[in-house]
């Protein structure tokens, strides 16, 4: 993969997980009662880290 283009697919998997993390953050205090939808977004922005670091790591 050409570095350019795998630079720009983990900015773009960074700027996701950290929106999620602030969704997540916000939910997690507006949404006291049920907890659900916290740990919806919380194991979708670990699934795009994860994404990101076998970018980094495995894709040359």
């Amino acid at each position: 993969m050409e570095a350019n283009k795998k630079q720009q697919i983990r900015a773009l998997l960074n700027t996701l997980f950290l929106l999620g993390f602030i969704a997540a953050f916000v939910v997690y205090f507006a949404m006291p009662h049920n907890r659900t939808p916290f740990l919806v977004i919380s194991a979708v922005s670990i699934a795009i880290k994860t994404a990101d670091y076998i970018i980094r790591f495995f894709v040359k």
